[in-house]
């Protein structure tokens, strides 16, 4: 085990109103404010422990809560990205805040825009890094990676399948066992993806994100295939999009197309970035937390 994963961050659970449990992690300096930080599709609170030191060294506090169905928060009855906006409002109100910046990596975005469609006076800042966006054209996914584009239909065409591939049961037992095949991810991606320190990481990460199964993932997925019930022109918070213009499973294109529609946001592509551009340098994000 590596040493980031010989001392995990206190797991911290709260009761939302009804009696739902909200698990999270906090990560870096306890004496800042915190930023909320959404992890991607599947993942858990212990995504942050890839942006610990960076966290710490910076002076910032980011807060990993594990989403609906994910970890140990309780699911939300029921489709659609607003099913998180509550625990949203629940978590700031339990830090004691009134507004945060919100993060949201990869299929944590949909929540994300929801939250500051639905809750705008309670944000400061949205960033969405490596973002899906619900609703997104097909012709911007041209570029993604066929395996990962077919993973993605199989999920919202055939839900059991899908389950059970994500799951890694079944028929897509012995593929838990097997070396990742990384020949079609770009190369910034290969590098992270090969080494010891993120396969350890990422199998944390990902037992963790299954603890309730595998329905929050798939509801995820499925969910992106569709729009928000409200136009991204709604969205009028200041929004920064951070993308790896070499990203070959949420395309740049998706952030393109998402920027145009929200006035005012920025867009600060990453040249030669990859889907896991935070793992490899997190500072372009740093620069907008400080």
């Amino acid at each position: 085990m590596t040493p980031a994963l010989q001392d995990l961050p206190e797991t911290v659970r709260l009761t939302a109103p009804g009696g739902r449990r909200i698990a999270y992690c906090s990560y870096g300096d306890p004496a800042a404010p915190p930023v909320i930080v959404l992890h991607g599709t599947p993942g858990s609170r212990y995504e942050g422990v890839a942006l610990r030191q960076t966290a710490t060294d910076a002076g910032i506090r980011l807060i990993f809560p594990d989403r609906p169905g994910y970890g140990e928060t309780d699911p939300v009855p029921g489709r659609g990205f607003h099913r998180w906006n509550d625990d949203f409002v629940t978590l700031l109100d339990h830090l004691g805040r009134e507004r945060a910046t919100l993060v949201a990596i990869s299929g944590g975005g949909g929540y994300a825009l929801s939250a500051a469609q639905s809750h705008p006076g309670r944000i400061t800042k949205l960033i969405l890094a490596c973002a899906a966006v619900p609703g997104a054209p097909k012709e911007a996914y041209a570029r993604r990676i066929p395996l990962v584009a077919w993973a993605n239909r199989i999920v919202r065409w055939a839900p059991p399948v899908g389950r059970s591939m994500l799951a890694g049961t079944g028929i897509f037992k012995q593929m838990r066992n097997r070396e990742p095949n990384l020949s079609g991810w770009p190369r910034a991606d290969r590098l992270v993806m090969s080494t010891p320190e993120f396969r350890a990481l990422s199998d944390l990460d990902t037992t963790e994100a299954r603890r309730q199964g595998m329905d929050a993932a798939v509801t995820d997925l499925a969910g992106y295939s569709r729009p928000l019930p409200d136009p991204l022109s709604t969205v009028s918070v200041p929004t920064v999009f951070l993308h790896g213009d070499a990203d070959g499973n949420v395309p740049i294109e998706v952030a393109r197309w998402a920027h145009a529609q929200i006035a005012g946001a920025e867009l600060h592509t990453i040249p030669d970035g990859g889907h896991l551009f935070l793992m490899e340098d997190a500072e372009p994000l740093v620069r907008e937390l400080t």
